[in-house]
């Protein structure tokens, strides 16, 4: 048995066991940390998310058990695919890698050696889950009748569910605007590099990364694989202790200075500039959005296809566009657990329905 008292965790020392299931101890770090999680993707707490994420761990845990007695393996791939997964969606919920240092208060190779053998025994949990459910036969008949016998003031609430998929391309600035916002950092670069301010200071003041503006432009320490190929590959290459010649990614125009390199690690600040976006390169895009969805209706296309080829979201394009829930990775998304904008999107389709394109701001402020 256990036993949480939501209201008073934060007072708890982290230091200590929170739970033990036959030989698997739970530290209240590890619960803490968790709890942490939920929380920057959005799950709502009304006071008992704390106690819901001890008792995930305890099933979790019970499972993991039972995977081991039936010898279930997990490899390292799957782990570094998952912990991979982790860290684009907090990046992209917290805008920035520096962010998630802050909010965790450790280096990001930290952090995920820290996940690392929780990641593992979460995937074995669910390979269990899915043998054992796959065992389970049952008709429509008995499912019927096992709910009519269950009086209706007992009957829980379960939030409606949905699968989804998405195609999402991202309004493209001008020409004429990018070549403004390259100079006006091309004319910040100069300034550095003739001496007339130094890095910390000119990303305080024009940087558009708040986060890591706010740390004088400094992410921390970066591994590769961590950040785009366009960022990474400068990072990786340009001499340490000077200022990079300016470069563009998904996310705009950046300089970078390169403090210290070993191997696949780089320290690094950087300053990013991005172009505005006019209501004209709007509503090109969705236009564009437009004439994908013409072929789709029409046929000539598949969703999953025009997903795979056009869109531009690197969390779902590879999936055909699929939506998953970031708490537990399934296709299946209750609908409370939906952003507003999608949510009353998804409202007025009915099954197998494709939306007219709309506008909305993805995470990363694009």
């Amino acid at each position: 048995m256990w036993l949480c008292i939501s209201g008073l965790w934060a007072q708890i020392p982290l230091e200590g066991i929170a739970a033990i299931v036959g030989d698997e101890i739970i530290l209240r770090s590890q619960v803490a940390q968790q709890y942490a999680y939920f929380k920057q993707m959005g799950m709502k707490d009304d006071g008992g998310l704390y106690c819901e994420t001890l008792e995930r761990f305890i099933v979790q845990r019970l499972l993991v058990v039972r995977a081991r007695l039936d010898s279930l393996k997990v490899t390292d791939e799957q782990v570094e695919r998952e912990l991979d997964r982790r860290i684009q969606l907090l990046t992209a919920q917290l805008g920035s890698v520096e962010a998630i240092v802050e909010v965790y208060g450790k280096p990001l190779p930290v952090l995920k050696q820290d996940l690392r053998q929780e990641v593992r025994d979460q995937i074995l949990a669910e390979e269990i889950r899915q043998k054992v459910t796959a065992e389970v036969k049952i008709t429509p008949q008995e499912v019927r009748e096992f709910f009519a016998s269950i009086p209706k003031d007992s009957l829980p609430f379960v939030p409606a569910e949905v699968e989804l998929s998405q195609i999402v391309l991202y309004a493209q600035p001008s020409p004429a605007e990018k070549e403004a916002v390259r100079m006006r950092l091309e004319e910040i670069r100069r300034e550095l590099i003739a001496g007339k301010m130094d890095f910390a200071s000119a990303a305080r003041a024009f940087s558009q990364d708040v986060a890591s503006a706010r740390q004088g432009g400094a992410l921390g320490e970066i591994t590769r694989g961590q950040m785009v190929p366009q960022f990474e590959r400068v990072a990786f290459s340009v001499p340490v202790g000077e200022v990079s010649p300016v470069f563009e990614t998904p996310y705009g125009f950046h300089i970078l200075l390169v403090e210290k390199r070993v191997g696949n690690k780089a320290q690094v600040r950087h300053i990013l500039l991005r172009p505005t976006i006019s209501e004209a390169d709007v509503a090109e895009a969705i236009q564009r959005l437009a004439v994908l969805r013409t072929q789709i209706l029409r046929d000539s296309l598949s969703f999953t296809r025009a997903a795979i080829e056009f869109s531009e979201d690197p969390l779902t394009k590879n999936t055909g566009g699929r939506l998953t829930d970031e708490e537990t990775g399934s296709y299946r998304i209750p609908l409370d657990k939906l952003d507003a904008e999608l949510y009353f999107m998804v409202d007025r389709l009915k099954e197998g329905e494709i939306s007219e394109p709309e506008r909305f701001t993805a995470r990363d402020g694009r």
